[in-house]
């Protein structure tokens, strides 16, 4: 958290010096302005690799993992955005399990588990012209599929209009749906008319229920956007 709110200090110090390279960068003039604009946007999300730790002892290390994601947001003027945004992704995750019957005696796991991030995000633009540093932050839901089985193998069948009766064995797996909220700090330029890019650092806590406390996770993203 230290070093995040350094990030945040440099960028609003480097504000200034900003505005006036911003004059030498291309992205000014007609049609570059973002307030009373629409924009949708995707992109990818780089998440870093963390340690959780849960009750009882038991712990998982995550990899460093590609996501992607997608959203939509309204200026409201050149500094204020308000919108929704989703991101979903694979993350690879090893493991210490501890015995709840014999004290010291633990065990390892691997696997993957699937995540699903839904959120409303407001942004404020520190400058009106086309390169701008910006803070932000979101308050939304977190599903994580953990891929482990939940009970034993179900069959299911159904008929299909060509093949006739079609069955397929299917398993539940564990899920956990948690509320989450998250703070970022990164750079945007409007580089042409109805376009825009954007990258930032971005750090999520995510309130995960057997966790020991609410485990935080960061992660660099890029957006590629249009205005409308």
């Amino acid at each position: 958290m230290k070093s995040f709110f350094r990030l945040c200090l440099a960028i609003l110090l480097a504000g200034p010096g900003v505005q006036l390279a911003s004059a030498q960068i291309p992205g000014g003039g007609p049609g570059m302005e973002r307030a009373g604009t629409w924009e949708a946007y995707g992109g990818l999300r780089f998440n870093f690799g963390e340690n959780v730790d849960f009750d009882g002892g038991s712990t998982i290390d995550t990899d460093d993992e590609l996501a992607f994601g997608f959203g939509f947001g309204y200026n409201f003027s050149e500094r204020l955005l308000i919108g929704g945004d989703m991101s979903f992704g694979t993350v690879d995750y090893d493991g210490t399990v501890q015995s709840a019957d014999v004290p010291g005696l633990t065990g390892t796991i691997s696997g993957e588990f699937d995540t699903l991030s839904i959120s409303v995000n407001g942004t404020w633009h520190f400058m009106d012209g086309p390169l701008t540093p910006f803070v932000s932050a979101n308050l939304g839901y977190t599903s994580v599929d953990t891929n482990i089985a939940e009970g034993p193998p179900e069959i299911g069948c159904w008929w299909d209009p060509w093949y006739g009766q079609i069955c397929t064995t299917f398993v539940d797996t564990k899920t956990e749906d948690a509320f989450s909220y998250g703070l970022g700090v990164g750079g945007r330029w409007d580089f042409a008319p109805g376009w825009f890019a954007r990258l930032s650092y971005e750090e999520r806590w995510v309130d995960i229920g057997k966790a020991s406390g609410t485990p935080s996770f960061g992660g660099l993203r890029l957006d590629i956007g249009s205005k409308f």
